[in-house]
């Protein structure tokens, strides 16, 4: 059955571009020397993208994002460890759900989804708690798109002698990364977000010192980074089956981000991102002040028709009568949706989002008396 393509509006998976997507009808084998190649590339090409040589390496892992953070946190955080999850979204619950699952002992704090994460609060809390071994947080937090100011959180931990695994998933290849400026100590990104590769493979970028560490607590095989590094250093090969037309793709991804470039990614991204603030402005509002506002998506709210999952999915099926996809889910803290600034999106689903838009929300009546008030709200301004 061939399925065609979807206009796919959604903080991952996303559209990759035809060069991309045309790296997976190749067939290698995965312990030939062309396969090696092919992964020490998209290993080097990464960690210079963070400014790590010498100091950091990359590990591919096979799986998502998840599978990747949680590779990262079961091998390098022991049961005896203290870590301190920074929570402001879903992501964030997601690190610390793992450690508990693993009976580490962990603590957390949160902060509302629609603000970024504390500096001065984080502060005062390893100052209360010297017994913090770790700092675990994202970035970037998809559940609404907010940005956590990343260098200020790396060097309040340095400063305590805290160990830092970072959820880079949304920012890394769109937001700049330099490990020479920020010396996080392990950061964890995928394949299907700004690298506009395909899922299927998760990177852990660890320092040296991290990975040369010895460690007894290790009790799985699948989610050993140290073992997955050891074995790419000593032959080049991954201990199981890579997804290799994943591991090709995601060369030429990389390749292409090389070539654009991170900071100019990110202002494509944010082209983007208010486009389709333009498009959507009548009917419904940004979730986030733009000071705060990731270049990767973005969350909306419109209060007086969006309410619940079951009016989201109203919308999502008018959307996809346009062959057009936004994320499934409702937040229901913020009553927010969102839609996915990434990939190799044309500007022509934006203006056929503003149409959708339009027949969608002038069909339902509430959209009237949101306008109205919208309209009021604009004129008590101005009055």
């Amino acid at each position: 059955m061939t399925v065609p393509h979807h206009f796919l509006l959604t903080p991952g998976p996303l559209t990759l571009s035809d060069e991309v997507r045309a790296q997976m009808q190749y067939d290698v084998g995965s312990r030939d020397a062309c396969f090696k190649t092919i992964t020490a590339q998209v290993r080097n090409i990464i960690v210079d993208l963070v400014d790590g040589r010498d100091a950091y390496s990359v590990i591919p892992m096979q799986g998502g994002g998840s599978y990747g953070i949680e590779a990262a946190l079961a091998s390098f955080v022991a049961p005896s460890d203290r870590p301190l999850v920074c929570i402001n979204g879903i992501y964030g619950e997601r690190m610390l759900k793992m450690l508990q699952l693993r009976g580490v002992h962990v603590v957390s704090m949160t902060a509302p989804c629609d603000e970024p994460l504390s500096t001065s609060k984080i502060a005062e809390y390893l100052r209360r708690n010297p017994a913090v071994t770790h700092l675990c947080f994202v970035h970037c937090e998809t559940t609404t798109g907010v940005i956590n100011p990343l260098r200020p959180i790396v060097e309040l931990a340095k400063k305590h002698g805290v160990r830092t695994i970072i959820d880079a998933m949304s920012s890394f290849g769109a937001v700049e990364i330099s490990a020479k400026q920020v010396q996080f100590d392990v950061l964890v990104t995928s394949s299907n977000k700004c690298i506009e590769g395909p899922p299927g493979v998760s990177f852990v970028i660890a320092s040296l010192e991290m990975l040369n560490s010895r460690v007894k607590h290790m009790n799985s095989f699948v989610l050993d980074v140290r073992d997955q590094w050891n074995s790419f250093e000593k032959s080049g090969e991954w201990r199981s089956t890579p997804p290799t037309h994943v591991i090709q793709a995601c060369a030429k991804a990389l390749e292409r981000l090389t070539i654009e470039g991170v900071f100019r990614r990110g202002e494509r991204y944010r082209s983007v991102r208010d486009a389709i603030i333009g498009a959507t402005a009548p009917y419904a509002s940004p979730l986030l002040n733009a000071k705060i506002r990731s270049p990767v998506c973005l969350a909306l709210t419109a209060p007086n028709v969006i309410r619940t999952q079951k009016d989201l999915d109203a919308l999502y099926a008018h959307l996809v009568d346009y062959n057009l996809y936004i994320y499934t889910k409702l937040h229901s803290q913020t009553r927010s949706f969102r839609i996915g600034c990434m990939g190799r999106i044309d500007l022509m689903w934006i203006r056929l989002l503003e149409i959708a838009f339009q027949d969608f929300f002038d069909a339902n009546r509430g959209v009237r008396k949101y306008l109205s008030a919208s309209k009021n709200r604009s004129v008590e301004k101005v009055l």
